[in-house]
């Protein structure tokens, strides 16, 4: 699976490990269509050549399908039946004055049966523009690598979580989109594109809340500078949450982070004696409690790791619950060994979406 927006999801079923010869397919399913699963017509829209001023190649109308890259893939679903799959990829010009993003996108056409309709474009838009475009901006855009992709009111959100957010406007659906970008209200980027030892993504995590209505960033702050690894005895880490200002970031806010509230570890560990004291990972926001946060706590120190999940009410600073999520010493005799070995070897931040809500199953906490 990999993405969700309202009804719809989107799959794809390919050849594992990659060879020279991977096969791909993508698959919508739709809680409306009672388990069909509607497979997207290939891309043969050709990879963009940074030769040209516009990026176009001729199309030739029996090329192979063009393979997609599934880490810049993203599904956007409006009203209705009608979705959107954009893939997008930044291109950097020599001069370095202005950023482009390279666009390849489906808008869908149903039609009846298993096969959807539709017809793959690419475009090049441009991010930033003007006569003295800021710098730092575009040096950060320089440096993007994409992390997640989450659908958020009228846009598609591509996140790098040592830089910011691409925000992909998805409201003009007969255009090219526009494509804004906005620096996360941090104290320090990277100076380097180099990603080693840096860790940002288990430490922030950005979640759409309130019905799709607000978006809010949260950053956990280690004292100890440890890119991962236990906490060194005797320091700790605070919890920050900010929440989109939506209107004053589209009329031109400067800073349109509003903080929601900030929490030190000496907090948490005052009120819940029962946590242990070590670093919290993975932060995401409850999508129906804004105020909750959950968190993945990790053991260090073993190859096949311990893990438990925490929320935490950061209104009140106490821990709602904390369960065990990957014991490592049953994971092999479990039903799930093969899945929570892997998870315990490999940890990511669970997949926040809307979609057992419209399957009509039970959301109750048990």
């Amino acid at each position: 699976m990999l993405a969700t927006h309202r009804h719809l999801a989107l799959f794809r079923v390919g050849t594992y490990p990659p060879t020279r010869l991977l096969l791909q397919n993508f698959f919508i399913y739709s809680s409306a269509d009672n388990g069909l699963l509607k497979m997207l017509p290939p891309c043969r829209e050709p990879s963009f050549d940074y030769t040209r001023p516009n990026g176009r190649r001729p199309t030739h109308p029996k090329a192979p399908p063009r393979l997609l890259n599934t880490s810049s893939l993203g599904l956007w679903c409006g009203l209705g039946e009608d979705f959107v799959v954009v893939e997008l990829s930044l291109y950097i010009p020599s001069n370095r004055l202005t950023v482009f993003a390279d666009i390849c996108l489906l808008r869908s056409s149903c039609t009846p049966g298993r096969q959807l309709g539709g017809r793959w474009e690419s475009m090049r838009v441009e991010i930033l523009s003007g006569d003295d475009p800021d710098e730092h901006e575009l040096w950060q855009l320089s440096c993007w690598r994409t992390e997640t992709i989450i659908p958020f009111g009228q846009w598609l959100c591509w996140v790098d979580y040592n830089r910011g957010i691409l925000f992909c406007d998805m409201s003009e659906l007969q255009g090219p989109p526009t494509i804004s970008f906005l620096m996360f209200p941090v104290d320090k980027f990277p100076l380097t594109s180099n990603r080693i030892g840096t860790w940002s993504s288990r430490y922030r995590g950005v979640s759409v809340v309130s019905h799709g209505r607000e978006l809010k960033f949260v950053n956990v702050t280690r004292q100890d500078d440890i890119p991962l690894g236990a906490l060194k005895p005797g320091t700790g880490f605070t919890i920050t949450c900010h929440t989109l200002d939506v209107l004053g970031w589209c009329s031109g806010m400067r800073l349109p982070w509003k903080v929601d509230y900030k929490v030190t570890s000496d907090e948490l560990w005052h009120t819940n004696p029962q946590l242990p004291p070590n670093i919290l990972m993975f932060p995401r926001v409850d999508i129906d409690r804004p105020d909750v946060v959950h968190f993945l706590y990790i053991e260090f120190g073993y190859a096949n790791k311990n893990m438990w999940t925490v929320s935490i009410d950061m209104s009140t600073k106490a821990a709602e619950s904390f369960s065990v999520y990957i014991d490592r010493k049953d994971s092999p005799q479990s039903d799930d060994g093969d899945f929570t070995m892997k998870k315990s070897m490999s940890p990511w931040p669970f997949l926040p979406c809307e979609f057992p809500e419209f399957l009509h199953l039970s959301r109750e906490r048990r």
